[in-house]
């Protein structure tokens, strides 16, 4: 039976813009700790010093110093939840080290032990040496596939009974944004969008796959010359790259580069968009997915990790590493409105599971079993 006392639960959010994914998965995370009964459990935010992106949230929120080496975080620092009882982290952290408190964590991937050429050989060295101290002393492991479950059991030899698979629903401000024809309009003409583009949201990591998508998406362009090729993401890493490939096919002017978006911008976006894209290497799983399935646009993406899985029938996949299968899976959702029909409905079938209710009652059995 559960205590009828209030339980203190603190949240270690340190995501921010730079790190993709990670933060609308820490977004949705709290939005759905937020709807537990508040006669059940007290929240308090922890960020590092100067992260802003969980201020509006109406949780209390902590501020905890950072080292310029966050590799030592967790052994330099007193305990930073002595106020808590338990601890919760969407993302792996250093700082989780430097606490007595039980804690679970989100392992979102192992991508370098499978792509050990996009990682240094000392940021290889620190992530495993991390995840491996943080999954010994986790309670609980979350990851969002049973294809990172295996990964987890296999490199850290953990028991799969404390590795809970809970795939978290896209963050309920992107669905619950207030669209209309207007703000649509508005969003064209701040980007000077075209009629009918793709979407990629991503940042412009290798594994993203951005410059296999260029080279396809000029293959598309000579069958559909009015199409767009919209991409989301801050200008580093790969961008420069990616935008020289796109000048050198001679695209460059149906590429469309909107930045870094708030979530009623990427809701239009979404809106606005024929198809989403998504030829990622590797992923847990692929957030943008789940938005297209929950916004009502057709999806392709890769055929790989955990993506099949996530697809199901809901979608076309194809090799990422063949710019052809790439172009080919977008050619058909761009020609066949059919098609598209058919594969949003399979893909609002498919969402309609991932509630907000259901990820709430999987958080809440993680944190029963702290």
């Amino acid at each position: 039976m559960k205590s009828t006392l209030l339980t203190r639960i603190g949240i270690l959010a340190v995501a921010q813009q730079r790190n993709g994914g990670t933060l609308p998965y820490t977004l949705s995370m709290i939005e759905t700790l937020r709807r537990l009964p508040v006669d059940a459990y007290g929240l308090t935010i922890y960020t590092t010093v100067g992260n802003r992106n969980y201020d509006r949230l109406g949780l209390p929120v902590v501020e905890l110093a950072s080292t310029p080496n966050r590799a030592i975080d967790g052994l330099l620092q007193r305990d930073p939840f002595e106020a808590v009882d338990k601890v919760i982290a969407p993302v792996y952290a250093t700082l989780l080290l430097a606490t007595r408190r039980p804690f679970a964590f989100t392992l979102h991937d192992l991508q370098e032990k499978h792509f050990p050429e996009h990682f240094s050989l000392i940021t290889r060295g620190w992530r495993h040496a991390t995840n491996w101290l943080l999954t010994a002393r986790a309670k609980q492991i979350i990851c969002e596939s049973s294809y990172v479950k295996t990964d987890i059991v296999r490199y850290f030899d953990v028991p799969a009974d404390r590795i809970a698979v809970i795939p978290a629903p896209p963050v309920l401000s992107l669905s619950h944004a207030k669209l209309d024809a207007a703000s649509g309009s508005a969003l064209r003409a701040k980007f000077n969008l075209p009629d009918v583009y793709s979407l990629y949201p991503a940042q412009f990591w290798p594994h993203k796959n951005h410059l296999r998508l260029i080279e396809a998406f000029a293959k598309v362009a000579n069958c559909f010359p009015k199409c767009g090729l919209v991409l989301t993401g801050q200008e580093r890493l790969e961008y420069a790259k990616v935008m020289q490939r796109a000048h050198k096919l001679n695209i460059a002017e149906r590429i469309f580069h909107v930045g870094h978006v708030d979530q009623t911008e990427l809701a239009a976006l979404y809106h606005g968009a024929t198809i989403v894209a998504v030829p990622t290497l590797f992923e847990s799983i692929s957030l943008p997915i789940y938005e297209a399935f929950s916004l009502g646009i057709a999806v392709c993406a890769s055929n790989v990790v955990a993506l099949p899985e996530q697809v199901g029938a809901a979608g076309l996949l194809f090799n990422p590493l063949s710019p052809d299968d790439i172009a080919e899976s977008m050619i058909r959702l761009l020609r066949s409105p059919d098609l598209r029909r058919q594969l949003i409905e399979r893909g609002k079938d498919r969402i309609a599971t991932l509630t907000a209710d259901a990820y709430g009652q999987s958080l809440s059995r993680i944190l029963d079993k702290l």
